[in-house]
């Protein structure tokens, strides 16, 4: 019979779980000790949040839950911040957390926080476990939580006196069969129907694609169906890698820097596909488009969470199921294209996004332009590519100018968290062995989660960083500037030598404080057979310069 730390150690390991990220502490040494005789691989990252951030991607990459574990109090307040990035980029995590003892629980205790309280608005479901009992309804539970619906994460507190305790409910837990299951959920024949009819009509559809269409086989999907029926597909936020951003029925993004020219373009739509996108406040420009909550051309929403669909738009056809399922049977039905006009629809859309996404050449005299490395990396990647951006401007010029197509992936969050990009692609880098992984990073979300390098060269990872280093918080830096000029407060950040620090931990660094020497140091760089920090010393004045200079 095993007790309560070893039943949670079995468990992940029949779950399919082969990883999982911690900051050990001592109010769960039990569980910590089980993982001595486990499979899974125990990774110990150097800041908590860090933990948390490597559980997110891991989530994303497997579609399992990502698994961290950290202790109570300090250490879950720092994870807490990669609880609020899973709920916003709708990715399954379980997050383990030690607690005080349950004779001492809501009497402040020593760390004591009722997690409950604090992740009532970020958690799917947050679970203290008072009887050892439990735990097989409990563990089986937040499997279910985090991976049905929308994904996201799941919080248990494990009280550290009741983990050396027997499991005697442990023999009911089948050997041969799952221990959770998601129930079968298909598409409407009527909806698709519906959806067909709508299409055949529609001279301007517009096809939204999110997240859904990124399990295996969703992008050759869209893209077969796109090209079948000649209708433009727009990606929602961050999901950039869906659709070949070179292809001529490539419509561009919806997010935060739709200039007005394309917003009026993709309102000019007759027809709104929403497939695999929850239609959130950024892909929608604050629900303006489509308008909530009835929209001004019909909406057909496609979304895996019934909770969603017609929560904030009223839809002609909503239907609640996967919509790569969806798509699949649309195809088999006769959707047009209704005439001529959709060959040029697509061509306005797509020549609007590669106007605006151009790059042009640009020098600054204060360091190098960070857009022109931006650049260089999408002439020099291949196809198998894995780009990990952090968060801000660093970020920012990636979903600008750099083109996806194949089966380059794009790896941001939704959340727009600093402090993701390294241990992020640590995360990606584990599971994509065989790819090139490349994370961008200003300095200020290098200095966050940077320590967490030492587990790329323990680990001899090849994830290659260009760190953007203006000596600034550069979005903050931006709009300060633009609504106070010359009033900059607060956003200045003097930092170390990124060269010398980087060397510290054993991982290769190169410095790159010329515009001449981008496509020589790119090419190094990728050379490198482990992991690279390239220091790019780069322009803070090319923020603010008027676009073109």
């Amino acid at each position: 019979m095993p007790d309560a730390g070893k039943f949670i150690v079995q468990f992940l390991e029949n779950s399919g779980i082969d990883r999982v990220y911690c900051v050990p502490g001592e109010s769960f040494l039990p569980v910590l000790d089980a993982l001595v005789d486990s499979k899974i691989e125990t990774l110990t990252t150097r800041h908590e949040s860090a933990a948390g951030f490597m559980a997110v991607a891991d989530g994303r990459l497997t579609g399992r839950p990502g698994v961290a574990m950290v202790s109570r109090g300090p250490g879950v307040t720092n994870a807490s911040i990669a609880v609020h990035t899973a709920q916003q980029d709708g990715l399954p995590m379980l997050l383990f957390v030690g607690q005080v003892e349950r004779r001492n629980l809501r009497r402040d205790g020593f760390q004591e926080i009722d997690y409950g309280k604090m992740f009532a608005d970020i958690a799917k479901l947050t679970v203290e476990v008072r009887d050892p009992d439990d735990l097989p309804q409990i563990l089986s539970r937040a499997f279910f939580t985090a991976v049905s619906g929308t994904p996201g994460p799941v919080v248990i507190a494990l009280p550290e006196d009741l983990l050396a305790l027997p499991v005697t409910t442990a023999e009911a837990v089948p050997s041969d069969m799952p221990l959770y299951t998601l129930p079968a959920s298909g598409p409407s024949l009527s909806a698709v129907s519906q959806a067909a009819r709508l299409l055949s009509r529609a001279s301007r559809p517009l096809i939204i694609a999110g997240m859904e269409f990124a399990r295996e086989g969703g992008r050759e999907l869209l893209m077969r169906f796109a090209e079948k029926f000649s209708v433009p597909v727009a990606v929602s936020f961050r999901r950039h890698d869906l659709f070949p951003n070179r292809h001529p029925l490539y419509a561009g993004d919806l997010g935060i820097a739709n200039p007005p020219a394309q917003l009026d373009l993709f309102g000019s739509a007759d027809l709104v596909l929403a497939l695999g996108t929850r239609l959130g406040d950024l892909t929608t420009h604050g629900y303006t488009f489509p308008l909530s909550p009835w929209p001004r051309q019909p909406l057909v929403h496609v979304y895996d969470d019934a909770s969603l669909v017609g929560r904030h738009f009223n839809p002609v056809v909503g239907a609640a199921c996967k919509a790569p399922d969806f798509l699949a049977m649309l195809l088999r039905e006769d959707c047009g294209p209704a005439d001529g006009a959709r060959a040029d629809w697509a061509r306005s859309l797509h020549e609007q996004t590669c106007r605006q996404n151009a790059w042009t050449p640009s020098r600054q005299p204060d360091g190098v332009v960070f857009r022109n490395v931006v650049h260089e990396l999408s002439s020099q990647l291949g196809p198998d590519t894995s780009i990990v951006p952090d968060a801000g401007i660093s970020a920012a010029l990636v979903y600008r100018f750099f083109p996806f197509s194949g089966a380059q992936r794009l790896y941001a969050t939704m959340a727009g968290v600093m402090g993701f990009g390294i241990p992020g692609a640590i995360a990606v880098a584990m599971r994509e062995p065989r790819r090139t992984v490349v994370c961008l990073v200003g300095d200020g979300g290098f200095m966050m989660t940077g320590n967490d390098l030492a587990i790329a060269v323990e680990k001899k990872l090849p994830v290659r960083v260009f760190l953007a280093n203006n000596r600034n918080l550069g979005t903050i830096h931006f709009h300060q500037e633009k609504l106070y000029p010359g009033r900059s407060r607060a956003s200045a950040l003097p930092g170390p030598d990124f060269t010398r620090l980087v060397r510290a931990f054993g991982c290769t660094a190169l410095t790159l404080d010329s515009e001449e020497d981008i496509a020589k140091v790119v090419a190094e760089a990728l050379a490198v057979s482990g992991p690279v920090v390239v220091d790019v010393r780069t322009s803070l004045r090319a923020l603010t310069a008027p676009a073109g200079t």
